[in-house]
């Protein structure tokens, strides 16, 4: 199993990895490009983080191209960094319409594959703690509702089982016990986010 997503990812992917190990043969995308020794590489492949939509796209597009993708299952998930929005003029780092294109893309470059995506939906955002941390940029709960309602429609209609962080991540408790910094977890709840996902793998 490959897992390509965002910082939640890799920090959920810790646990994941050590619970699935009797199961299945763990990979994600990892930092193993220097930049002073790979110029020609693109943006998107370097760092362990998935970023947008777009970086997503760029990244699996080299991978197939260049015939380095072999694995059976795809854990992806994209968005979180999509929602970024300016603060002075509320643009969007990815806007809705051109993330839904980017889905549409990612799942038709994956489709002569013979490898089964799963979809992680993105987790929730606490407005009032992230403006509070961070100032270079702004986040909505609300734009990943609506970002998490495109990819639900896009991949229902592609066939592309979900699996969903996003609710389950919600009923966790209070904000405020949750988050360790502007939108990551505690490891508390990364472990029972991964052991979540954990079940749905051993039981799908």
């Amino acid at each position: 199993m490959f897992v390509l997503g965002d910082s939640i990812s890799i920090d959920y992917g810790v646990y994941l990895e050590k619970m699935l190990e009797s199961e299945l043969m763990y990979d994600r995308k990892k930092d193993q490009y220097a930049i002073n020794e790979n110029q020609d590489l693109p943006n998107a492949m370097r760092g362990a983080n998935g970023g947008d939509s777009g970086m997503v796209l760029q990244y699996l597009s080299y991978l197939v191209s260049n015939r380095l993708f072999n694995h059976s299952i795809l854990l992806l998930n994209c968005g979180l960094h999509d929602i970024k929005r300016n603060p002075s003029t509320g643009e969007l780092q990815v806007p809705l319409e051109q993330y839904e294109a980017n889905l549409q893309d990612i799942l038709q470059l994956m489709q002569p594959l013979p490898v089964r995506i799963i979809w992680v939906r993105t987790t929730p955002v606490d407005d009032a703690i992230h403006e509070e941390q961070i100032k270079k940029f702004v986040r909505y709960n609300r734009d990943v509702i609506h970002y998490n309602e495109v990819a639900d429609r896009i991949m229902e209609a592609a066939g592309v089982k979900t699996i969903d962080l996003y609710r389950f991540t919600q009923k966790l408790g209070d904000s405020k016990m949750l988050f360790c910094d502007h939108v990551h977890y505690v490891p508390q709840i990364q472990k029972q986010q991964a052991a979540f996902i954990a079940g749905y793998l051993h039981n799908n």
